[in-house]
C-alpha cells in the first residue's frame, strides 16, 4: 500500500497512511515520513498495532532515541519508552487532573542539555471522554507577531528549569500524594533562543514551555513569568492548534523544533489512559 499523506489545515497536522509500524521501514519510507513532518509538524498514523520492541525499532529509524528522564515510568526491558496514564502499569502516573484548566503547553525535553527532536505517542488505552492532545504551530505563532515584537524577541534567551514542572506537577495532584518517581539528573536550568530556527526548513519558530520556562535572561522574574503567560495565551490560539481525539491504535508524531503540545484532562477517577512515548534526541545546535 503505497503512502498517503492527507493534512488536516494549511497549519499544522497530517494524517499518514500506508505505514504499518510492526515492519522495518526502508530508505523511501522513512524519507517520506520526514518530508511530511517538516511541512506539517504532526502526524497522526492510524491503527497501528505495535509491540514495545517495534515502536523502539521504528522509531530508532527516525534517529537516535533518548530514555525518559523519569526512570520509574521507564517500560521494563525498554528504557526508551516513557510510560504515560493512570493505568498502575508503573510506579508513577503522568495524567492531567479533571477539571483542571492550566494546561502544561510544553515542548519534550527543553530543560535538558540536549533537548528533544521529535517524539511519538502511541495509544494503547484511551478515555471515552477527555484526554484529547492539543498541538500548537510555532511557526504561526512567531508569523502572526507585529514587526516590533519580532524584532524584539529575535534576540531574547528563555531560561529553562524541571523546577518549574515540578511546582506544576504538584498542584496538579491536588489531595493526592505527589510523587515524580525516580528521576535521572538533569541541569538545574538551561538557556535556548525564545526564537528558534528549524534547521531543515530554516523557519522561525517560537521556542518555550508555559511552566518549564522560568526566566528571560536579563529580566526580573516578575516580568519574564507575566511574559511567558501572555506569550502562551498568544501562541496557542485556537487557529494555530489541532486537537486529536484518540483512538487506540493512533501513533501520533510531531515535531518538537516547532510544535508545542498539551495533554487535555480526563476524569482520573473513572477511566484510564495509557500511552507509550518514543523520543528522538536532537543532533542539530539549537540556534
Amino acid at each position: 500500500m503505497a503512502i498517503a499523506v492527507t493534512p488536516f489545515s494549511n497549519v499544522i497536522g497530517a494524517t499518514v497512511t500506508g505505514v504499518d509500524m510492526r515492519r522495518k521501514p526502508d530508505g523511501a519510507v522513512i524519507s517520506a515520513i520526514e518530508t511530511a513532518l517538516e511541512r506539517y509538524g504532526v502526524l497522526v498514523f492510524p491503527d497501528q498495532a505495535m509491540s514495545p520492541a517495534q515502536q523502539v525499532a521504528f522509531s530508532a529509524r527516525l534517529g537516535p532515541l533518548e530514555p525518559t528522564g523519569n526512570i520509574d515510568a521507564r517500560l521494563d526491558n525498554h528504557p526508551e519508552i516513557f510510560v504515560v496514564g493512570n493505568t498502575g502499569a508503573r510506579p508513577v502516573t503522568f495524567a492531567p487532573q479533571f477539571g483542571s484548566e492550566d494546561l502544561e503547553w510544553h515542548t519534550d525535553h527543553i530543560h535538558r542539555d540536549v533537548p528533544a527532536r521529535a517524539s511519538m505517542l502511541y495509544a494503547k488505552e484511551v478515555p471515552p471522554d477527555g484526554g484529547d492532545t492539543l498541538f500548537a504551530c510555532m511557526y504561526s505563532a512567531y508569523d502572526a507577531l507585529s514587526s516590533k515584537d519580532k524584532a524584539s524577541f529575535n534576540y531574547l534567551n528563555a531560561v529553562h528549569s524541571v523546577t518549574g514542572l515540578r511546582v506544576y506537577l504538584r498542584q496538579q495532584s491536588g489531595d493526592k500524594p505527589y510523587d515524580e518517581g525516580r528521576q535521572a539528573p538533569v541541569p538545574d536550568a538551561v538557556t535556548w533562543p525564545l526564537v528558534r530556527h528549524h534547521p531543515m526548513t530554516g523557519r522561525k519558530a517560537l521556542y518555550f514551555g508555559a511552566k518549564v520556562t522560568v526566566g528571560i535572561e536579563g529580566w526580573s522574574q516578575d516580568k519574564a513569568l507575566a511574559f511567558i503567560a501572555d506569550l502562551t495565551v498568544h501562541a496557542t490560539q485556537d487557529a494555530f492548534v489541532y486537537r486529536h481525539v484518540w483512538r487506540v491504535g493512533d501513533a501520533v508524531l510531531w515535531d518538537n523544533r516547532r510544535v508545542l503540545h498539551a495533554a487535555m484532562p480526563f476524569d482520573l477517577d473513572r477511566y484510564r489512559r495509557l500511552m507509550h512515548r518514543t523520543t528522538l534526541r536532537e543532533t542539530q545546535q539549537v540556534v
